[in-house]
């Protein structure tokens, strides 16, 4: 049986209304979300923009304050690849002092979880320490991703749009996730880099023991990588269920909508 690595179960989201028309209003964003996320799983989240995707990673991740229900991790430090790479990557630093940071930033948080009793003191002795061994692991993340060692010296603006997306995704498994969220990560990418992106992403799924929360607006491209898929409107999870079945016998008609709108 495999163990399950995210539970959502009745989450209800809200944020306020600065707008001076509104008043300072509270409003509802995700409504009474219920899911889980197998080891091993590709889960998809489909829906138009504005449904509410982002607002749930966000929540999953513990940026989003201001929600009810329950969201369990059997798993520390989850990452997220984002859809737009240049922006979440730091422009005035090289390839590798980027990646190296990302092994410094989880070595302290790492230390106030000892000192603080969340995790005992062996909990994290596989995180690299010195110099050379952080040099070490980015150079084999970047071999992972599929960039040499010459891409430790590049600026993200020296990179193409595949490149910089592949320095992503090297940030966000360098810390041995065991789940990570990635949102609309192919969007931006022409059909070529796309197909390569996916490809990717499935083989360090099997590399690293990886599950995802796969987010796009693309029913096409949820197909070719996602095992389950859920679709999202207005907040709510209108429909879930094995990719294979929903797509061939939608029972919502806002599944039945997006999947006309896609042939």
């Amino acid at each position: 049986m495999s163990e399950r690595i995210l539970e959502v179960s009745h989450v209800n989201s809200f944020y306020e209304n600065k707008s001076r028309f509104r008043g300072g209003q509270r409003q509802q964003v995700l409504r009474d979300v219920s899911f889980e996320i197998e080891e091993g799983d590709i889960l998809g989240l489909v829906g138009e923009s504005g449904s509410g995707k982002t607002t749930l990673a966000r929540v999953i991740l513990g940026l989003a304050k201001d929600y009810d229900g329950k969201v369990i991790h059997a798993t520390r430090f989850p990452q997220m690849v984002f859809q737009d790479p240049f922006s979440s990557l730091n422009p005035a630093r090289q390839v590798g002092w980027i990646l190296e940071e990302t092994l410094r930033a989880l070595e302290r948080r790492a230390d106030q979880e000892i000192r603080r009793g969340i995790a005992g003191k062996n909990a994290y002795d596989w995180i690299p320490r010195t110099k050379q061994s952080r040099e070490e692991t980015v150079l084999q993340t970047l071999e992972a991703v599929g960039l040499g060692e010459e891409y430790m010296e590049r600026m993200p603006w020296e990179l193409s749009g595949g490149q910089r997306q592949r320095v992503s995704i090297a940030s966000a498994v360098i810390t041995r996730p065991r789940f990570i969220i990635a949102d609309e990560p192919v969007s931006a990418l022409d059909v070529t880099i796309q197909a390569q992106i996916l490809e990717l992403l499935v083989h360090l799924k099997e590399k690293y023991a990886l599950s995802y929360l796969f987010i796009s607006h693309d029913l096409n491209v949820i197909y070719q990588i996602c095992n389950r898929v859920m679709v999202m409107q207005h907040g709510e999870i209108v429909e879930q269920g094995e990719v294979e079945e929903l797509y061939r016998h939608p029972q919502h008609p806002y599944t039945q909508a997006l999947l006309k709108a896609a042939l």
